[in-house]
């Protein structure tokens, strides 16, 4: 019986602590409040920018063959980037440098129409400093969607080296919804460069400089359009000549911006693999794929061959492999052409599209 005064002693020992302290704590509390609701907020000005976006006709599309992709039509966000220079005296979110507009499609589509064009008129507030200023379209449910990436940008630094998987729109176990894919694009406001141009937000103005920054947004993905044929290799005494399959070897990933110089950047390699299950398409056929170029990365098509010899007996290569000589470009279209001879072969890699130029492949 002689320990329970003593339990109940403490308890009431505590608990006078803890009536002393508390008015201490309202004290620090009332006066952290007070100290937000002083301090004042930061100045901004209205900067209106003109964003022009691919155009949504399901009619467009990225060159021939195959069937019909909508190229530009399926994405529901865009978002507007803001990246203000180191030197930048703005007061953002956890000591960021990045300020990000995201408006959804039908906003965008109801904004002001810039003169007689297909450009559209964005006001954003944003507090003076000087910025580089990007744009993305994606669709905002679509997996591996870069919307988290983009928020989680605190410098010019991190939007520039932003990446986008190629596994975009494949939500899993599923495949790739290839109208959302060909759907991202990117873009950048350059003044009078082919680069990342700076732009002053001014105190006291509209935030223009001259004319109002524009920005031109365009399809990130590139296509590849495979075609191959066997029938040299009859000629030559081939029988039974089949691709049984092909492998595109590219990236992970791409990048947003991959024409944008990005140093210290290293893409991580994957393949791509598809098989020709029947006796048609293994001797021709015509496939396409998109892909993200990460502006770095040089990819290749390796044709996987077996033919019965002019003695009748099967032979196998290591298969004919088709290198790409740079590195894919944004919203181009690249035709690759494989001609068959045994278990080896020639063909050529062709630019089309905004870019012109033959590249042969090896």
């Amino acid at each position: 019986m002689a320990t329970q005064p003593l339990a109940v002693n403490v308890k009431y020992e505590d608990m006078k602590r803890y009536l002393l302290i508390l008015p201490v704590l309202m004290m620090l509390f009332v006066a952290c409040s007070h100290d937000d609701e002083d301090r004042p907020a930061p100045d901004v000005e209205t900067v209106r920018l003109i964003i022009s976006v691919p155009a949504t006709s399901a009619s467009t599309r990225m060159g021939d063959p195959g069937t019909a992709v909508d190229e530009g039509a399926d994405w529901d966000r865009l978002a507007v980037i803001l990246a203000y220079t180191d030197d930048s005296q703005v007061t953002l979110p956890n000591n960021s440098k990045v300020q990000v507009t995201t408006i959804s499609k039908n906003d965008f589509v109801n904004l002001p129409i810039y003169g007689n064009t297909n450009y559209r008129l964005l006001s954003i507030d944003a507090q003076p400093g000087t910025v580089y200023i990007y744009g993305v379209t994606y669709s905002n449910a679509a997996a591996n969607n870069p919307s988290s990436a983009i928020a989680g940008c605190k410098t010019n630094a991190d939007v520039q080296a932003l990446t986008i998987s190629n596994d975009y729109s494949k939500p899993e176990g599923g495949t790739i919804d290839y109208a959302k894919f060909v759907s991202v694009a990117t873009g950048y406001y350059k003044g009078n460069g082919n680069v990342p141009a700076e732009f002053e937000i001014k105190e006291g103005g509209t935030g223009e400089v001259g004319n109002i920054p524009t920005m031109t947004l365009t399809r990130l993905a590139a296509k590849i359009d495979i075609q191959w044929d066997a029938a040299d290799a009859y000629e030559a005494g081939y029988t039974d000549v089949k691709v049984k399959d092909f492998k595109y070897k590219g990236t992970v990933d791409g990048r947003l911006f991959p024409d944008i110089i990005q140093s210290g950047y290293s893409a991580t390699a994957q393949e791509w693999t598809f098989y020709n299950t029947s006796e048609i398409s293994q001797r021709n056929g015509r496939v396409y794929h998109y892909t993200f170029p990460d502006g770095t990365t040089t990819p290749s098509v390796t044709f996987n061959i077996s033919a019965n010899g002019k003695d009748g007996n099967e032979i196998t290569g290591d298969g004919y492999t088709m290198n790409f000589q740079k590195a894919l470009q944004k919203a181009t279209w690249y035709k690759v052409n494989a001609t068959i001879r045994g278990i080896t072969g020639s063909g050529t890699i062709t630019l089309s599209m905004d870019n012109t130029g033959v590249q042969t492949g090896e």
